[in-house]
C-alpha cells in the first residue's frame, strides 16, 4: 500500500466513524426522560401526607424501574464513543445542561413551597421532566456533532 492509498483508507475510515457518531445521539432521550420521571416519582412519594406503606412500595417499584432502564441501556447501546473523543466543550455543555435541570427544579420547588402550593416539589419535578424532554435531544445531538467534528479533524 502506498502513501496515497493509505491516506484514502484513513479518510474513508474517518468518514465512516463520523457518520456513525452523527447517526446516534450521545445519550438516548428516553433514558434521561426516564431518570427525570424517576426523580418526579420520588418527589411524589416523599411529599408530606403520602402514607408510609404506599411511599415505601412505590419507591421500591421506582428503584426497580430505574434498574431496568439501566439494564436496557447497557444491553441496547450498540456504539459509544470513547470519552477521549469528547471535547471539553461537550463536558461543559452537558454539565451546564444538567445543572440547569436541577436549578430549574430547585428554584420552582422552593418558590412554590413558599407560596404554600401543595405538592410543590412534584410539580417542579414535572417541569424539569418537560425541560429534559424538550432540550435533551438537542443537547445529545449537539454533543454527537462535537465528537464527529473532532473525528473529522483527525483527533
Amino acid at each position: 500500500m502506498n502513501a496515497d492509498e493509505a491516506a484514502q483508507s484513513l479518510a474513508t475510515i474517518r468518514d465512516t466513524q463520523t457518520r456513525a457518531v452523527r447517526s446516534q445521539p450521545w445519550f438516548p432521550t428516553w433514558y434521561v426522560i426516564g431518570v427525570s420521571l424517576f426523580v418526579t416519582g420520588m418527589q411524589i412519594v416523599t411529599e408530606p401526607g403520602v402514607p408510609g406503606p404506599l411511599s415505601g412500595g412505590v419507591a421500591v417499584l421506582l428503584c426497580a424501574a430505574l434498574g431496568a432502564m439501566v439494564a436496557v441501556l447497557v444491553k441496547t447501546r450498540r456504539m459509544t464513543a470513547h470519552r477521549s473523543l469528547l471535547p471539553r466543550g461537550g463536558f461543559v455543555v452537558f454539565g451546564v445542561w444538567l445543572a440547569t435541570c436541577f436549578v430549574v427544579c430547585l428554584i420552582l420547588a422552593l418558590r412554590w413551597h413558599a407560596d404554600e402550593i401543595a405538592y410543590a416539589r412534584t410539580y417542579a419535578a414535572l417541569v424539569m421532566t418537560g425541560y429534559v424532554a424538550a432540550t435533551g435531544p438537542l443537547v445529545s445531538r449537539g454533543i454527537s456533532r462535537m465528537i464527529a467534528r473532532k473525528i473529522e479533524k483527525g483527533a
